[in-house]
């Protein structure tokens, strides 16, 4: 039976539908997942999930065809308590093994995960034996947890299933021309390219029930791919009932002979080997693979009376998915759902879709055409272009590697969409972030100063490179007095210095905003006003002696005027104001021809400040 499937993907929710396929790849995926269908499994679930997670980086995906024991429900409490570690996939009906694992494989290869496992949720297949099966990809394509080879075998099995089990690997491997032993057997681990090959065939998958398994290694193999076989031990089922039915078994009959008719046998064909000797060898495989068939009948006939409950079949209904990540939802109606044709797609990951303006955006992708040109843009929700980014090259595999691109300055808070499109390919990938609003945040040396002091700032949140502009001024003030301008590093910080300017005192308003990025930050500055005071060498000098004095809190660097008893005239004297505002003037003025008591007048030609200093000259 053929099927076809689309799959919309969603950030928290996952649906069939009859209509355009869209990957929103908003949740970046890890590097391994493991696929587990369940019905009616809420009583090995609940020691499964936690086993699996104890075994390393394997994040799960559940699909559970609405189990009346609950099994969705459980399944959500583990998406719940396991964020980001744990998903759900709920579908209407008991669909068969076989499109749950399609389901399956569409979601895992939309997140971007690399390396796909299979198993069962029943504790057949031990969760410990997980990491064997992720180190045997470091050197294959497809790994297979098997039975039939030296290290591996069965528990508790009665020998009717054993027959059962080994006679269907057997009577399949002998018609389709595989070497593999286990055939039957439903963990395994597949690398993303292996899947991503073989998603135009899959289109025309003829398999629904546990012959699922046969198939798909039938494929991998038909695809020249590298495949391995791990010792496992595989325990009956403790806690709930078999899914073996008749129906599944006469569907793995017909589907064996259906799949050598049509695409011949997997194993390849050596150039120069005489057609008669070839026409020899595919008679011997078709008689042995009928004697098999016989035999394997045989078994069937013998299976006690009292199993035949077990092999009931149960018919199934089309599916529609929802995936509950962080909260429970409605599910589709029975009515409305198909399995649709599914299309070709490529995969976006970010990391980090929660962004300031600061933040840079760094993504990769995959399930592109080798080597091909990809048109890099972002679009608002309604799908308008707000920006075009540098373009990019997909390497021998179609993926790219980890990008980085600082985000637009003029783009807006809120929500975005990311777009990567091949040139030749046409396909397409997205993914969904936020830029928010967070104001940049600047410090001060020093809140209280005077006119001509410098003082330092430093300040983050700016756009990366920006030019950022320090204004003075009081609070409202629409055009401020600037006093400085910056530069924003790579990572949006600032610093530097500014001189405050010669203003009356009072409480002042700092204003720095970058230039691109129009979020203006204030920093309050409390400016105060110069109280000059002067010092005498003597108070009471005698005529023809040289009086010297020492001046304080004048502006800096300006020039200030000596007056005696009144401001008219010419100075008796011209002194200068160091970078301080201070001077020191030893011996800086004769006392010539006064009396009694006379006062000398300091003004500052900036700040006007005038400060006055009595002396009286003694006989």
């Amino acid at each position: 039976m053929n099927m076809q499937r689309k799959t919309q993907f969603m950030a928290g929710h996952i649906d069939t539908e009859p209509e355009e396929a869209l990957v929103d790849g908003g949740n970046v995926g890890g590097e391994n997942i493991v696929i587990i269908p369940t019905y009616n499994e809420s009583g090995n679930l609940k020691r499964l999930i936690p086993s699996i997670l104890e075994q390393g980086p394997f994040d799960i995906l559940i699909i559970d065809d609405n189990s009346p024991d609950g099994t969705g429900e459980l399944a959500e409490e583990f998406a719940h308590s396991f964020p980001g570690r744990v998903s759900v996939l709920h579908r209407p009906g008991k669909l068969g093994l076989g499109t749950a694992y399609l389901a399956g494989f569409d979601y895992v290869l939309a997140m971007g995960y690399q390396q796909v496992f299979t198993m069962d949720a029943d504790f057949s297949h031990d969760p410990s034996r997980l990491p064997a099966l992720r180190a045997a990809l470091d050197h294959a394509d497809v790994v297979l947890g098997s039975r039939y080879v030296p290290g591996g075998g069965s528990l508790h099995w009665p020998l009717w299933r054993r027959l059962l089990s080994r006679g269907g690997s057997t009577y399949a491997r002998l018609i389709l021309g595989l070497r593999i032993r286990d055939l039957t057997g439903g963990f395994k681990g597949f690398r993303r390219q292996v899947l991503e090959a073989l998603l135009p065939e899959l289109e025309t998958i003829r398999s629904r029930g546990y012959a699922f398994q046969i198939e798909m290694t039938y494929r991998c193999a038909r695809h020249g791919y590298h495949i391995v076989e791990v010792p496992i031990v595989f325990e009956d089922r403790l806690v709930g009932t078999s899914k073996m039915n008749r129906r599944i078994v006469t569907e793995a009959l017909w589907v064996v002979w259906a799949l050598r008719l049509s695409q011949g046998s997997a194993r390849p064909h050596r150039q120069g080997r005489p057609a008669s000797r070839l026409a020899r060898r595919s008679v011997m495989t078709t008689v042995m693979g009928l004697v098999s068939l016989l035999l394997f009948l045989g078994i069937l006939a013998l299976v006690p009376k009292g199993l035949s409950s077990l092999l009931a079949g149960v018919s199934g209904q089309p599916a529609s998915l929802s995936q509950s990540v962080t909260s429970h939802h409605k599910r589709p109606s029975p009515a409305a759902t198909h399995v649709a044709a599914r299309t070709l797609s490529a995969s976006l990951q970010l990391q980090g879709t929660n962004l300031t303006s600061n933040v840079p955006l760094r993504f990769a992708g995959s399930g592109f055409l080798p080597g091909e040109a990809l048109e890099v843009t972002i679009q608002d929700q309604a799908g308008h272009a707000q920006a075009q980014l540098a373009p990019l090259n997909a390497d021998n595999a179609g993926q790219f590697s980890t990008a980085t691109e600082a985000i637009p300055a003029d783009l807006p808070p809120g929500a975005h969409v990311l777009l990567v499109q091949g040139q030749s390919s046409q396909r397409t990938a997205q993914a969904s972030f936020q830029v928010a609003l967070i104001p940049p945040t600047v410090q001060l040396d020093a809140y209280t100063v005077k006119p001509r002091h410098d003082i330092g700032f430093a300040g983050s949140g700016f756009l990366p490179n920006e030019v950022v502009e320090v204004r003075l001024g009081t609070t409202g003030q629409a055009l401020a007095q600037l006093l400085a301008t910056v530069n924003a590093n790579a990572g949006g910080n600032v610093a530097g210095r500014f001189t405050v300017p010669l203003m009356p005192g009072g409480n002042y308003t700092l204003f720095i905003v970058g230039r691109q990025s129009q979020t203006p930050t204030t920093v309050g500055l409390t400016v105060q006003t110069f109280h000059p005071w002067v010092t005498l060498d003597s108070y009471a000098p005698s005529s023809h002696t040289r009086l010297g004095f020492t001046g304080n809190d004048f502006v800096p660097n300006e020039e200030v005027l000596v007056y005696l008893n009144q401001r008219k005239g010419e100075p008796v004297v011209r002194v200068q104001a160091d970078t301080n505002g201070r001077f020191v003037m030893p011996a800086a003025w004769e006392v010539v021809n006064l009396t009694g008591e006379n006062t000398l007048i300091f003004v500052g030609q900036q700040s006007g400040a005038v400060t006055t200093t009595t002396f009286t000259v003694v006989p």
